[in-house]
């Protein structure tokens, strides 16, 4: 995956040679010099050691038509909770298929699976599903075919509900660099004639980036660090802009204060609106008012902080129900908190929406239910719908998890 994604920075001009060459020596080095791609997006010392991504790397590139921003997310199962954060920022997802180890990553428990149930559950609806290492397969239609087929039953099926217009499949190589911006491989070029990695990039639909001002200013914190004089934070504009010399509020510490410098896409800027990711907002704040998990807020209309509030959730595929009392992990937009499940609700019939007469004593896999959740510290979040015109947003998607394995996923839907 992030030799893929290493290859596409190269042949999109994003890297220079000079560096290019400066990771494969230093990869040839370690014994690792098939890594030389990964390591333009695995920086850490650990990720490079282990050959795994374990934090998420931002990097920018241009196509003919786009600014493009990738987050690299890691894909191991350890790391999960780094790839919700990364995920959760993003407007559309590319996975990363390995032929050659297919039915491990597709079987039960399988990160293929896990992932593809994610972005769809954090409001992702297009998809690109990258074919790699077809070149094991001498590039075989048929060894492609074998994995799409099934592949495609679970992405555009009830368990993840994609809409198949909205899914684009690409075989490609990451190694060699087959079908990223060009198809120069014979033997694919036989019976592919469809669109390179690049062309389905460029193709990505845009949207949410109309009628800007009608929405207020918010944005969840992914990053902070300190300046000598500030704190800077980096954020993914959930709604509306915000300027240089704005005020806003940082919740849920509620303080004040004056945006002093904004910088996107590694260039200082003056504004940046929604769906922009911005990699420095400088704030003339002390720094322990914010911490990863906070949202910056136009002043005059805040989002609420709460400690309870109700979800309606999508039970995935558990080894025991859930139950009232259980403690989970709660993953809401970049926010990391323990909670507990103070309340089953009521069960929603599937077809209809509306509620079952039943009161329910535990969820089992399938059932779409609204159950109470509780906090220990205050989390700022925006509840489906309280926003008209934006349905629901990054700020009000939860995912639920437990001993490492994601249980439910859905919206916050009203304040207990």
């Amino acid at each position: 995956k992030s030799t893929l994604m290493g290859h596409l920075l190269v042949k999109m001009g994003a890297v220079t040679l000079k560096q290019l060459h400066k990771y494969q020596k230093e990869s040839k080095e370690m014994g690792k010099g098939s890594f030389a791609y990964a390591w333009v997006l695995d920086e850490g010392t650990d990720e490079r050691e282990r050959g795994v991504t374990i934090d998420v790397c931002v990097k920018h590139f241009r196509t003919t038509n786009k600014h493009v921003t990738i987050l690299d997310a890691p894909g191991h199962r350890d790391f999960v909770p780094n790839m919700l954060a990364g995920a959760v920022q993003a407007d559309a997802a590319l996975l990363v298929v390995d032929c050659k180890d297919f039915a491990a990553g597709f079987e039960r428990g399988g990160q293929t699976k896990e992932h593809i149930q994610l972005v769809r559950a954090l409001g992702l609806s297009q998809l690109i599903v990258a074919i790699n290492k077809l070149d094991i397969y001498g590039w075989q239609e048929d060894a492609y075919r074998s994995i799409i087929e099934p592949l495609h039953a679970f992405i555009t099926g009830p368990e993840a509900g994609f809409n198949p217009k909205s899914v684009t499949y690409v075989p490609v190589s990451a190694f060699e660099g087959v079908n990223i911006s060009d198809n120069t491989q014979p033997e694919l070029k036989k019976w592919w004639t469809g669109i390179t990695l690049v062309d389905a990039i460029d193709s990505l639909k845009v949207t949410g980036r109309e009628n800007i001002d009608a929405h207020a200013f918010r944005a969840c914190i992914s990053d902070v660090w300190r300046t000598s004089s500030s704190t800077c934070v980096s954020v993914k504009v959930d709604a509306g802009a915000l300027k240089v010399g704005q005020k806003v509020v940082i919740l849920p510490a509620n303080e004040v204060c004056v945006v002093k410098q904004l910088q996107c896409r590694g260039a200082v800027t003056d504004k940046v609106m929604r769906g922009d990711y911005v990699d420095s907002v400088q704030l003339a704040v002390e720094h322990h008012f914010v911490n990863i998990g906070s949202v910056v807020c136009a002043v005059d209309r805040p989002l609420p902080c709460v400690t309870e509030f109700s979800a309606q959730i999508l039970v995935f595929d558990v080894d025991l129900p859930i139950v009232r009392g259980q403690q989970l992990m709660l993953y809401l937009h970049t926010c990391v908190e323990t909670c507990t499940v103070t309340k089953l609700e009521c069960v929603l019939n599937k077809t209809t929406g509306q509620k079952e007469p039943k009161k329910p004593r535990a969820l089992s896999k399938g059932m779409v239910a609204i159950v109470q959740l509780t906090v220990q510290r205050s989390v700022c979040l925006d509840f489906k719908g309280s926003t008209p015109g934006l349905g629901g947003t990054a700020l009000s998607r939860v995912i639920l998890r437990d001993r490492g394995r994601t249980v439910a996923a859905g919206m916050a839907v009203k304040d207990v």
